[in-house]
């Protein structure tokens, strides 16, 4: 018999967070090989990378149809057995939920022109900041927020992924949608799944938009301890700031968006620091046995998990005494 879903305590200080990165752990049916050794980690939750298809540019966040699984994964009749072992076991999964964008190729961009923001005759291409550069990503076709049809569309692809039986949502590029969306969509979720939780993603944001992403209803919001040298006086302000405003925030050792740690006794030292100054830990699949390569939305493979290991040293004992005491 099927254990009942208990969601997340959030009175509790840690929240341990397993990233499983498809493109990485391969078809559904092989992810069941790694519960056992994420349980035994001590881990509650599982985050899964967007595992819907994927357009021409063949990212993993650069989706065709958010109301899909990739057969590269597997079907959706499998991924709900991979669901209800997961809950079996007392696990939850969140799943990336990219509310701001589609892939460019995708036959939304065609079927439903309104729902998109135009620069002429080509769809506007979202993108960010890095190192003071705006970088596009062309890839992409940039939602339009101010179309009720389109919110009632995003709406629709919470509300199947949440009836196929995923707990959470990790809210990828968060920043992009507006907060006021963000309470509606949120709002929504809970009317299906009252115990439903959203995890936002705002790296890079100045401290004051993090709050103001938080704000509309994000249980956790992602921490930017990565990058802190332990000296620098920007995180602990920070900190001081997310504490007062009661956001509690999910830090990492490593991410799909970083590199990987380059020594055993940098992965320690962010493994212990996200771990004392978080509310939740996400760990990516390979961190535990110090993977050399960073994962890459598009070059990932599964034959990189067999090449990598057995890694450069095992952190999974460490992760459990931390997970567990």
């Amino acid at each position: 018999m099927e254990k009942e879903r208990t969601p997340v305590d959030k009175k509790k200080k840690k929240v341990w967070i397993y990233n499983i990165f498809p493109r990485l752990l391969g078809k559904i049916e092989n992810w069941q090989n790694h519960l056992d050794r994420i349980i035994w980690m001590g881990f509650k939750v599982l985050f899964i990378n967007p595992i819907s298809p994927s357009g021409a540019s063949h990212s993993i966040y650069s989706i065709l149809n958010p109301k899909a699984i990739s057969p590269e994964y597997g079907s959706i009749e499998q991924f709900k057995e991979f669901l209800n072992r997961c809950h079996s076991e007392g696990i939850l999964v969140w799943l990336d939920l990219v509310a701001n964008h589609v892939a460019i190729d995708s036959p939304l961009v065609n079927e439903h022109p309104d729902w998109f923001i135009w620069e002429g005759d080509h769809p506007k291409n979202p993108g960010c900041i890095d190192n003071g550069q705006w970088i596009s990503w062309k890839d992409l076709a940039q939602f339009n927020f101010s179309n009720p049809h389109l919110i009632d569309y995003l709406k629709s692809v919470i509300e199947y992924w949440l009836w196929i039986g995923v707990d959470g949502f990790r809210a990828d590029y968060a920043y992009g949608v507006p907060p006021e969306i963000w309470k509606e969509l949120i709002a929504h979720a809970h009317s299906v799944n009252p115990n439903v939780q959203f995890f936002g993603e705002a790296l890079g944001c100045p401290p004051e938009e993090v709050v103001r992403v938080a704000k509309s209803g994000f249980d956790f919001m992602a921490s930017s301890i990565f990058w802190w040298d332990g000296q620098q006086p920007w995180w602990p302000e920070q900190k001081a700031l997310f504490e007062k405003e009661s956001i509690k925030l999910v830090g990492f050792p490593e991410s799909h968006d970083t590199p990987r740690c380059a020594s055993y006794e940098e992965a320690l030292l962010k493994l212990q620091r996200a771990y004392e100054q978080s509310e939740g830990i996400l760990i990516p699949a390979g961190f535990e046995f110090g993977f050399r390569r960073k994962l890459d939305v598009v070059k990932t493979t599964p034959q990189w998990w067999y090449e990598e290991m057995p890694g450069r040293w095992n952190l999974s004992l460490k992760i459990r005494q931390l997970a567990l005491g």
